[in-house]
């Protein structure tokens, strides 16, 4: 009994078919899971990771190492250097091949004071033994880096190091043209993309491409031994260089003048000056008071941002540093919006003339003010006086708002919608250059918000908003024939080799009035200067076209006197002949606030230094030529301060020689003519006595290029034979002979014949 009870159980633990059957579709579950987790895994890595995967695998067997091209040049229109790319190094050692303790010291030792570097790091690089890639020293100077080289090969460590070439940029007028140029956004290097001015807007063109150095590694990560064979190079390819419109020297004048204004007004908001060709609105000069070195760009300019920042700390440090650079950084000319003022008369003016709605000699009558119903009385610059009946002509040169007020009401909303169009006023000009502020509906008063209140305050240039380079555009456009065309600052696009792969042809957009009309505003223009209410922009011997304005900024809630004011001057010269048009604008000046006092000077100074450079010839008035001389004061033995007030007094430059503090000898001497506008030279010791120049050959040259030649070599002129004659005159003889060694300051007589033209 008890072996059948026995044989029972053993039977009844077994396992029966099903639970067999169960368990081969389990095991069979678990590998269709495992496989399709593997199948799973596989597409993942291959199609869903594997671009990532190879790209790990290859950076995990290549050293790959970025080469910087070479940034182009930037060049004025002379070809004059203004920014440029200088070689610099960047050392790589190999610490797997330093052979023992001993080296590693050395090294440590005499590398950090070659390449002037931190010792005890780079002791602690050579320790890598197994790694043959170590950066020790970043962009150096091309001479240290020559150094350098030079001590490994001289004590056999040639192994051990490499050096690449890198570049930095540089910029070797340093803060010339500043607001304009712009910088990279490193100051060593140019891996950064350019981020100011001409190095942002064409950063694409300047940066070229970037080269590669790759290294095959093997599998602890080390370079393979065999460097001919797994290494090799893509070679960078150097950036394009700019040839600029901008010429040198006359942006050199335009920043001294305007930094002389803003100063001596001392404007809250800085200023701005643009030079530019009438003929093909080429941008001469532009320029921004209140500039920085571009070698230095993050260091704020403005010793007292500078020092009101310094006393901040934290984020309050960080914000005032960074509106202090930004605002240095900012392109006034292109980006800040002011109210013109009386400039803009000039335009209202031509619309009328252009129009046939008024003539030069058409009569409005000014009391003082101008009334609107609905509105206060709108003065004039004059009240509680008055203008009484004038002209056109007489108007612009009084500058007289009541009598634009109602020749802007006789224009009408239509067109003077249609000419502020026109002259571009509703748009961007389209320059090359970043920065441009959009213009927007806000800015102006559109058809629709053309009221008579409104349509009066604008025909005098008021209540609504522009920036300095459309006023010039547009003043470019009344001068040049009536022909608005876009302004632009690169001339050509030059590849490595210096050919020209592009150049800037000047665009017309549109025609916006007459050429006859263009030769009636120079006419009227050139009137207003002449003894007229643009009085300060006169040049001898050049007629100058000039409208000056006064534009208060309607913006601020505070009673009108206490209000800001832009002053502003925009000019063409000759009137007869446009070839240069400049305008200076001033923001809120605090120490005098009128236009013609501020700006017009400045106009002035800028064309004096400017229209002989450029080879236009004077032409001198009657009376002009018998104020063209003055007679030397007698300074010997005075003071170098007594003897330069003396000299002002005779509308004399001074220029003093040597270290001495009192005038031992004068040129000229006392008592000799010299042209007014002329140099008395000072010397003050006997060195300075020594200071000669050879008299130049002159014969055959203009008036401008012999007032050019003298002025450079510091000579004094007297000008003979000029008169009102038409034709150009040449020098026929002078007084000192060509060759002839004299003390600088020497007068020079020239005498200048006409060429005969008739044949």
């Amino acid at each position: 009994m008890a072996s059948t009870e026995q044989k029972t159980v053993e039977t009844s633990c077994a396992p029966t078919r099903q639970m067999l059957w169960r368990v081969r579709g389990l095991r069979f579950v678990l590998v269709v899971i495992c496989f399709a987790l593997i199948v799973g895994q596989l597409i993942n890595l291959q199609l869903v990771q594997g671009e990532q995967l190879r790209q790990a695998a290859v950076a995990q067997q290549l050293s790959d190492i970025t080469i910087s091209p070479n940034r182009g040049q930037i060049y004025d229109c002379h070809m004059n250097l203004l920014a440029q790319t200088i070689e610099v190094c960047t050392v790589i050692m190999s610490p797997r091949n330093i052979k023992d303790e001993q080296t590693r010291v050395r090294i440590a030792d005499e590398v950090s004071a070659v390449l002037e570097i931190d010792r005890d790091k780079l002791y602690q690089q050579t320790q890598d033994s197994h790694s043959q890639y170590k950066e020790i020293a970043r962009r150096i100077d091309k001479e240290k880096g020559d150094a350098f080289i030079q001590w490994a090969n001289e004590n056999g460590l040639a192994s051990v190091f490499y050096v690449i070439t890198d570049y930095k940029r540089n910029y070797p007028m340093n803060t010339l043209l500043s607001s304009v140029m712009g910088f990279v956004n490193t100051e060593v290097g140019t891996s950064g993309r350019g981020a100011e001015g001409i190095e942002y807007y064409y950063n694409d063109v300047l940066s070229g491409t970037a080269g590669r150095l790759i290294t095959a590694l093997n599998a602890q990560g080390d370079e393979l031994p065999n460097s001919l064979t797994y290494k090799s190079a893509v070679d960078a390819k150097n950036g394009n260089s700019l040839v600029l419109t901008i010429d040198q020297y006359i942006q050199q004048v335009t920043e001294k003048y305007l930094d002389e204004a803003v100063a001596s007004c001392a404007a809250k908001n800085r200023g701005c000056a643009i030079v530019m060709d009438v003929d093909t609105c080429a941008i001469l000069a532009m320029a921004t008071s209140g500039d920085y070195d571009l070698n230095h760009p993050r260091t704020i300019a403005d010793a007292t941002a500078a020092e009101r920042a310094a006393l901040l700390a934290g984020d309050e440090q960080s914000e005032a540093v960074w509106a202090a650079l930004k605002l240095q950084w900012r392109n006034k000319a292109v980006a800040d919006y002011y109210e013109p003022g009386s400039v803009f008369k000039t335009f209202t003016a031509s619309a009328a003339l252009d129009e046939n709605i008024a003539s030069e000699k058409s009569i409005f009558d000014c009391n003082g003010y101008f009334s609107l119903p609905g509105a206060n009385k709108m003065k004039c610059h004059v009240y509680p006086r008055s203008h009484g009946k004038q002209t056109l002509e007489e108007a612009i040169s009084n500058s007289c708002n009541p009598a634009f007020m109602q020749l802007g009401l006789q224009i009408g909303a239509d067109l003077f919608f249609k000419y502020y169009t026109g002259f571009g006023f509703t748009e961007k000009t389209g320059v090359d250059l970043p920065g441009e502020s959009d213009v927007s509906a806000s800015l102006y008063h559109n058809r629709a918000g053309l009221t008579d209140v409104s349509l009066a305050t604008s025909a005098i240039g008021q209540t609504f908003k522009v920036t300095p380079l459309q006023i010039i555009n547009a003043m470019c456009a009344v001068a040049g024939d009536g022909y608005l065309r876009q302004p632009y600052i690169v001339a050509e696009i030059r590849d490595a080799d210096g050919s020209v792969v592009s150049e800037t042809k000047s665009t017309v957009r549109r025609q916006v009035i007459s050429e006859q009309t263009s030769e009636r505003m120079a006419a009227i223009l050139a009137k207003a200067v002449d003894g007229g209410g643009s009085k300060n922009a006169y040049v001898a011997g050049y007629r100058v076209a000039a409208k000056t304005g006064t534009g208060v900024n309607t913006d601020q809630q505070v009673e009108e006197e206490d209000k800001d004011v832009w002053a502003s001057c925009a000019a063409f010269a000759p009137a007869d002949h446009p070839q240069v048009a400049v305008l200076v604008m001033v923001d809120s000046p605090t120490i005098g606030q009128y236009d013609g006092t501020i700006c017009a000077p400045v106009v002035k100074k800028i064309y004096e230094q400017i229209l002989p450079y450029l080879g236009v010839e004077p032409e001198y008035t009657e009376a002009e030529i018998s104020k063209l001389n003055t007679t030397a004061p007698n300074v010997e033995g005075k003071t170098v301060q007594q003897a330069e007030k003396s000299a002002q007094s005779k509308s004399l430059r001074v220029q003093v020689l040597g270290k001495g503090g009192t005038v031992l000898q004068q040129v000229p001497a006392a008592g000799s003519s010299i042209a007014k506008d002329g140099t008395l030279v000072l010397y003050t010791d006997s060195d300075s006595l020594e200071q000669t120049v050879a008299v130049p050959d002159l014969n055959g040259k203009s008036l401008a290029q012999v007032k050019k030649r003298a002025a450079e070599l510091g000579l004094n002129l007297i000008v003979q034979g000029i008169s009102t004659e038409q034709g150009k005159a040449q020098a026929a003889v002078q007084s000192i002979e060509a060759g002839s060694t004299v003390l600088k300051g020497t007068v020079i007589t020239v005498e200048f014949v006409y060429q005969d033209t008739t044949g």
